[in-house]
């Protein structure tokens, strides 16, 4: 018995050195990167554009081959935070697309930067409320299609990893190259590079995007979201233009308070019901700071750093000369008067300390024109502010060839210099009949640079005093018209859409000292301040009252239903006397809107059940409205739009005068198709037509879709 266990004992000791020899020897199994069978043969973009507006079970690419449509891309989405909800996000070199999958903690297998492949042949191509996506077929809304959640194991047979992960994410511009070997987030200065329709939106929906010099206006005073509440919070950016910021109370970071300050945010670039809107992966895509602030400005040093990059605030610094008169772009230190004995009013070279001569190290600052900032700063009138310190604000952009410093409001709001009033709070400071600081009150309005220095949707019916100084004609302040002369082509201006008001008189009128007023089809507004209605109000300094909101992308005064002219009305002008504005609906079915009421309507409200009048006249064929045809016949290229019958063109004016500028495009759900779509029912053509749906953005401009009724007023002639 004895030897028997010493034997036991004995190749147990025998085993464990064997044992412990081969582990001393054994090496970490190596992880093996997946590697994807299928291969894309279409991009993203691409294939979003072969199937804009329909939602469908995705046919083969070629169905004679039998070959599936397949794209690849890298995740850039995260539900870990859960903030974002059963989706997968993944882009390629040219576009981006969610993959809507009814499962969460997806990011534990799907990290952001994994390529994934997909076969999407068998799975559903559509929208969500104007999302386009893959996933599967949904409960309909308002009789038209919607998309749901794709079954995970459906989603994992259409699916394949290849390779492993790429975290890390590189910035590229809007009109840069986008990399297809690595996530990228393409990043904004404003929000009005965002596209408005056709293939720019396919291409922009669901990017991965970053923009610069932007702060929550809710930032320091609210959470991100109650408590199992999804709410919407406000970016703002640097001219005041708003961009939803969708956020959860399921998420991990709801009761966190929202950062105060300025800086980068970044997100997933979703959209819903006809307007852009962003969903925050988690906290960290909040890359806000104090930096740039006024209790924390930018040194001199600091601000060259971000020159032209968007970003905006204050800049601490001392005054050292000013650009030479005849001198457009700097390129040596000659260019400059290093001193008080200045040639030039309209600017200022700034610099980390007064000995500074090397004009590399500075900033030249714009004096906005007929501001108190260029009255009391510039070096020609006032040589006593040489070597003086500034704490200034605006925009770090180039001026004058040089890193620059441009934007500023031009008063006490904007610039301080130790002994030099600038007016202070948002006054004109001794500029020749600027309109004073006020309340907003009647008696004692809001003026030009109050207004603007206001957050977006921060008040309503306030009101403003300035001088009319002209008219927006097109879609962009930068194109603001400064006077009465007609601008071809513009509904603005033939419509009397809007007016432009200036903080001083019409004749010193700017786009840093103006702006853009919203004019509601009230009673005579349009008509009395609008100059393309009435030439004589140019120059006439009047009171307007209007809701706070972001219109032509900065802050500003939209839906003015009433006004006051306080002086200098002329009445009339040398403009011919427009025909009344047609239609005095109310939107109801016994007084339908006219086609120009609904056309100048905010291109952001959203409402329901309201009537419009018109004569049918065509179909807009594609995504663009500037491509509508005006008649009833197929146009030459396929177009799913006439062959399914998703519009028509309604027209104030009959047949052979309609046009682009008093027509709109209309939105028709199923159930209404069969009578009221040219291709379903060509008679309808020059009918007149009341129609009943929701009043929102259709085709980039205001107008109204989902059509579930209708009445036919006159048959076609």
């Amino acid at each position: 018995m004895k030897i028997f266990k010493k034997l036991y004992l004995g190749m147990m000791a025998a085993a464990m050195v064997a044992l412990s020899g081969c582990q001393a020897e054994m090496n970490e199994p190596a992880l093996v990167a997946p590697v994807a069978k299928n291969k894309a043969n279409t991009t993203i973009l691409d294939f979003k554009k072969a199937f804009l507006n329909q939602s469908v079970l995705c046919p083969m690419k070629d169905a004679e081959n039998k070959t599936p449509y397949i794209i690849h891309g890298r995740v850039v989405s995260s539900d870990a935070s859960g903030n974002i909800y059963k989706s997968i996000v993944i882009q390629d070199e040219t576009a981006a697309i969610p993959l809507s999958v009814n499962q969460g903690s997806t990011y534990v297998d799907y990290r952001i930067g994994q390529e994934v492949v997909i076969d999407c042949t068998g799975l559903w191509i559509g929208y969500y409320n104007g999302l386009q996506q893959l996933g599967w077929l949904g409960e309909p809304y308002n009789g038209e299609t919607q998309l749901g959640f794709m079954a995970w194991d459906l989603f994992l047979g259409h699916s394949e990893k290849n390779g492993f992960p790429v975290p890390e994410t590189k910035n590229v511009a809007l009109d840069g190259e986008w990399p297809a070997d690595q996530p990228y987030c393409v990043t904004f200065n404003s929000f009005s590079q965002l596209p408005a329709a056709g293939d720019d939106l396919a291409r922009m929906q669901s990017q991965l995007v970053e923009f610069r010099n932007v702060s929550f206006v809710e930032g320091g005073k609210m959470t991100y979201a109650p408590y199992q509440e999804s709410v919407n919070r406000t970016l703002k950016d640097a001219s005041g233009a708003t961009l939803i910021v969708r956020t959860s109370g399921y998420s991990n970071f709801y009761n966190q308070l929202i950062p105060e300050g300025s800086g980068n945010v970044r997100g997933i670039l979703s959209y819903y019901s006809g307007a852009y809107q962003l969903l925050l992966r988690g906290p960290g895509d909040v890359l806000i700071t104090d930096k740039g602030q006024k209790n924390e400005p930018y040194t001199v040093e600091e601000a060259l750093l971000v020159e032209n990059t968007g970003a905006a605030g204050w800049v601490k610094a001392y005054i050292v000369g000013s650009v030479k008169a005849g001198v457009n772009e700097v390129k040596s230190n000659s260019d400059i008067v290093w001193s008080k004995d200045a040639e030039m009013d309209n600017n200022l070279v700034i610099a980390a300390s007064a000995d500074v001569k090397d004009w590399t190290q500075c900033i030249a600052v714009e004096l906005p024109q007929g501001s108190a900032f260029r009255a009391k700063a510039n070096l020609l009138d006032n040589p006593n502010v040489y070597g003086q310190e500034i704490l200034v604000q605006g925009t770090f952009a180039g001026y004058l060839g040089m890193a620059g410093l441009v934007g500023n409001g031009g008063t006490g709001n904007d610039v301080e210099i130790p002994g030099v009033d600038f007016g202070g709070s948002g006054g004109g400071g001794d500029v020749e009949g600027a309109i004073p600081a006020g309340d907003g009150t009647q008696e004692k309005p809001y003026n030009v640079t109050q207004l603007r220095a206001l957050a977006t949707g921060s008040a309503t019916g306030v009101w403003v005093e300035g001088y009319v100084a002209g008219y927006v004609p097109a879609m962009a302040w930068a194109d603001a018209v400064f006077g009465t002369q007609a601008t071809e082509g513009s509904t603005n201006y033939t419509n009397g859409t809007n007016t432009i008001l200036s903080l001083v008189p019409a004749a010193q009128a700017t786009l840093d000292n103006s702006a853009p007023i919203g004019l509601s089809t009230t009673g005579d507004v349009r008509s009395k301040l609008a100059v393309g209605k009435n030439a004589g109000i140019y120059g006439a300094r009047v009171k307007v009252k209007g809701d706070v909101l972001a219109y032509f992308g900065i802050v500003s005064l939209k839906n003015v239903t009433e006004y006051e002219i306080v002086s200098g009305d002329t009445g009339g002008g040398d403009n011919p006397k427009p025909d009344p504005q047609p239609g005095t609906g109310d939107g109801t079915q016994e007084k339908p809107y006219s086609i120009e009421q609904v056309a100048a309507m905010d291109n952001t409200v959203v409402i329901e059940n309201q009537w419009m009048e018109g004569y049918v006249v065509g179909y807009v064929p594609a995504m663009t409205w500037s491509e509508a045809v005006f008649g009833k016949d197929a146009p030459a290229t396929e177009s799913t739009n006439y062959t399914n019958g998703t519009n028509i063109v309604m027209s104030s004016a009959k047949v052979g005068s309609a046009t682009i500028s008093n027509s709109l495009p209309v939105g028709l759900a199923t159930a209404v198709r069969a009578n009221l779509a040219l291709s379903k029912n060509p008679a309808i053509y020059g009918a007149k037509v009341k129609v009943k749906g929701t009043i929102k953005k259709y085709f980039g401009v205001t107008s109204i879709r989902d059509i579930a009724e209708y009445e036919i007023v006159t048959p076609a002639q």
